[in-house]
């Protein structure tokens, strides 16, 4: 599943990163179709990741009366109730509706409470998307992290929870930082405590799910002094790039581990021999740079020939991770070209 860039709604955006926060709870601030459109989504991907117990979220359920008359008595005591419940955290989302009719939803939540509460804005209709949310839910949560003595350690930053192969290009990284022999931190935010988010100043470096998660890499710099790299690593010569540049920002040799993943990637290669000189075809007018050329890339190596009428071979939005990735990608080019 693709994850929406620059459209979709910005609450979306934003409840894909407070809901991967263990213990805490999400408050939508607005009227409960908001709510329940979102849910709906959540728990149906949540489901799809084998996590039985959605998320908790809690919605105001802002109606006409609040609309005209405000709305900002019923956030009150939403995190009242919810601080009730005792969690790590509450996450307050607003929304259209209430960032309309003008609600102070941030003097809310700096109400002394005895649970932290942050406030995420997320009124998408006054500019922004998915995209928007996802960023802003990130750097409004970065608050709790404070300026460490760093370790070589990294941490994994924006990960698109909601994207199609989390959890293996998570396994990729992983696999690959820890043949440069380092740990990661923090992955921010996916599946993390409110106490390990806090502990996200102690890394060395932070490495990005992708470009479009620059404004959080800038501000994490600017913050807590930490340099980033700017993706997870895509196609073969890229993986390669990726260990090494990881190793230099780490003052890490990355010679040892760039020579064996080259070994890896060429005994991969190798078992799709067989696939040589098959003639493939793209999806037309792919919608991004990254898959087009990392495509062609993969064609090259295995000199297959890309020309209108061949067999039609799948490039994925977003692309495979790593050298893993493109095993998986070249077994589903394999079954379109029966070989």
């Amino acid at each position: 599943m693709a994850t929406p860039n620059d459209d979709g709604c910005t609450l979306t955006g934003a409840l894909s990163v407070t809901t991967e926060i263990l213990r805490s709870i999400t408050i939508i601030h607005g009227p409960a179709g908001c709510a329940h459109h979102n849910f709906s989504l959540l728990h149906a991907l949540h489901a799809s990741r084998d996590f039985a117990v959605p998320p908790p979220v809690i919605s105001t359920d802002m109606t006409e009366k609040e609309v005209i008359f405000g709305g900002e008595h019923i956030l009150e005591e939403a995190v009242f109730c919810a601080a009730e419940k005792r969690p790590d955290l509450i996450c307050v989302l607003s929304t259209c509706v209430s960032a309309a009719i003008g609600d102070d939803v941030e003097a809310v939540c700096r109400i002394p409470s005895q649970v932290p509460v942050v406030h995420v804005p997320t009124a998408g209709f006054l500019g922004g998307g998915f995209l928007a949310g996802h960023i802003q839910a990130l750097i409004s949560l970065s608050r709790f992290a404070r300026r460490r003595e760093q370790v070589p350690s990294v941490n994994l930053i924006g990960e698109k929870t909601l994207e199609y192969e989390v959890d293996e290009h998570y396994r990729e990284v992983l696999r690959l930082l820890t043949l440069l022999g380092v740990p990661v931190n923090v992955r921010f935010v996916c599946g993390v405590t409110l106490d390990e988010i806090s502990h996200l100043g102690e890394a060395s470096l932070n490495i990005l799910r992708d470009p479009s998660m620059q404004p959080v890499g800038e501000h994490l710099r600017r913050e807590l002094g930490i340099p980033y790299i700017d993706s997870f690593p895509l196609g073969l010569e890229g993986t390669l790039r990726f260990l090494d540049l990881a190793g230099r920002h780490l003052s890490i040799d990355p010679s040892a581990a760039v020579a064996a993943e080259e070994a890896l990637q060429k005994e991969m290669i190798g078992a799709f021999t067989h696939l040589r000189r098959k003639r493939i075809s793209f999806p037309a007018a792919p919608t991004d740079e990254y898959r087009s050329r990392f495509g062609y890339e993969l064609a090259d190596m295995l000199e297959l020939e890309v020309r209108e009428g061949g067999n039609p071979v799948p490039l994925p939005d977003p692309f495979p991770v790593g050298t893993s990735g493109i095993r998986r990608l070249l077994h589903r080019w394999r079954r379109r070209c029966h070989a």
